[in-house]
């Protein structure tokens, strides 16, 4: 029983957190989505290394922008899908703990009532 509420907790917590932490790297991914300079800046006449830094460092930054938000939301991917296993294994858990509390129950209650007439006979 104990398993089961533990898993389902970390399964709600890590669900909420994956769903938050998605939704907002997908809206940063859609901020600095590629804007089509990465192939403009071909068509520039190749210049010296210092001026080719000076004009590329805008692109390469949105690019490694780019890439950091899409590293992020696949692991923030992993644990909506994490979060979302976590619940569902906390939950079959809890159900089946659950289950076996009220048959057991059931069956101390029903030994109870059919050892009560033998007790009343003696």
């Amino acid at each position: 029983m104990v398993c089961g509420l533990v898993c389902l907790v970390l399964g709600i917590g890590n669900w909420i957190v994956g769903a938050v932490e998605t939704a907002k790297y997908q809206a940063l991914l859609f901020k600095t989505a590629r804007t089509g300079l990465e192939e403009s800046y071909r068509g520039f006449q190749e210049l010296d290394h210092q001026k080719n830094e000076e004009v590329l460092r805008r692109i390469n930054d949105d690019r490694e922008k780019y890439n950091a938000a899409r590293v992020k939301l696949n692991f923030f991917y992993v644990v909506l899908t994490g979060g979302k296993v976590f619940f569902l294994v906390g939950a079959l858990l809890s159900l089946a703990a659950l289950v076996r509390l009220i048959r057991r129950d059931t069956q101390l209650k029903i030994k109870a009532l059919v050892g009560l007439p033998e007790k009343r006979a003696n």
